[in-house]
């Protein structure tokens, strides 16, 4: 009996941290007295038999209200680039701290969030996925985005909130990757990210300890956010960000038709070669000619439209 309360405690905590309900909003929902669940939650005793009752009453409503997942952002073709991507994801989930940047267009951010929602359904997630953005990202909102994805209870005040994401991240199986993208928004955010070095560095992995790996991803211009500035040295950050560095650009002309060729079958070979070259870049630093993802699926879905057209028309 014990084990079950103890196990719909555990459950109560990630659903109101990763759900955004208070236990007030769950209890009402779940039929029992705000009172009673805040009780509940706090560890105060119950007796045995209502105690018993009273979990297993929760754990229903958590199996009949399962908590939203993200939804893949759509079907992923492996690259040259996606294998790259992936090694250096693995390389953070062992607890690495890295940065991946690159043109527009290379599939960062997609690959990125489609990691995250492939693995966003386990009982404990091993990526969390953050975009950031350029206005009010303190490190308060940073902090509650983390824990709200680890299931670590919300703290009302920024200090509380750290020493609750450590602990929850300290209490899991498995390390987990902590991936920030559009990172070039937090440049003046020196504060937020001085708080998100101090959690990597004191969750950093250890003998019996999973850790923290930390991903830094955006554009070109990410690598600034480190710069020192209004008298802050950010050194620190620099020492770690570059255990492992990453400049990706988009698929090449052969895999770009492979993409064509599976997503169009009905494309005609001049077609699929007028498609690729369409949508070929120049990379202004290394020279090298790759293909714009963004152009090329917009291609893909202006050309779906045409065929569509053409049927409906009976041509």
């Amino acid at each position: 009996m014990n084990a079950l309360r103890e196990q719909a405690r555990h459950a109560l905590h990630v659903y109101t941290a990763r759900s955004g309900l208070t236990l007030p909003e769950i209890a009402q929902r779940v039929g029992y007295s705000p009172h009673s669940l805040r009780q509940f939650s706090s560890g105060a005793r119950f007796g045995d038999g209502d105690g018993h009752v009273f979990a297993a009453g929760l754990m229903a409503w958590f199996h009949d209200n399962p908590l939203p997942t993200p939804r893949l952002p759509g079907k992923l073709y492996e690259t040259h680039a996606t294998r790259e991507m992936d090694a250096l994801l693995q390389f953070i989930l062992e607890g690495g701290w890295g940065v991946l940047y690159g043109p527009s267009g290379a599939q960062k951010s997609f690959l990125l969030e489609y990691r995250w929602a492939e693995g966003a359904s386990g009982s404990q997630p091993r990526i969390v996925y953050i975009r950031c953005s350029a206005a009010g990202m303190t490190a308060n909102v940073l902090l509650r985005r983390i824990a709200a994805q680890i299931g670590a209870p919300f703290g009302q005040y920024t200090d509380g909130i750290r020493q609750s994401v450590l602990y929850a991240i300290s209490r899991r199986r498995d390390s987990v990757a902590l991936v920030l993208d559009e990172a070039d928004a937090l440049y003046r955010w020196v504060e937020t990210l001085e708080t998100l070095r101090e959690i990597g560095d004191l969750a950093r992995a250890r003998p019996g300890h999973p850790g923290l790996g930390i991903l830094v991803a955006g554009n070109e211009r990410v690598m600034q956010i480190f710069e020192n500035r209004r008298g802050v040295s950010l050194e620190k950050w620099r020492g770690r960000i570059q255990q492992r560095e990453l400049r990706v650009l988009g698929p090449s002309a052969e895999e770009a038709a492979r993409i064509l060729r599976e997503e169009l079958p009905e494309l005609k070979d001049e077609l699929l070669r007028k498609g690729v070259s369409e949508n070929t870049v120049c990379d202004p630093i290394s020279r090298k000619r790759y293909i714009n993802m963004h152009r090329l699926f917009n291609t893909i879905r202006l050309t779906r439209r045409k065929f569509q057209g053409a049927v409906k028309g009976g041509f």
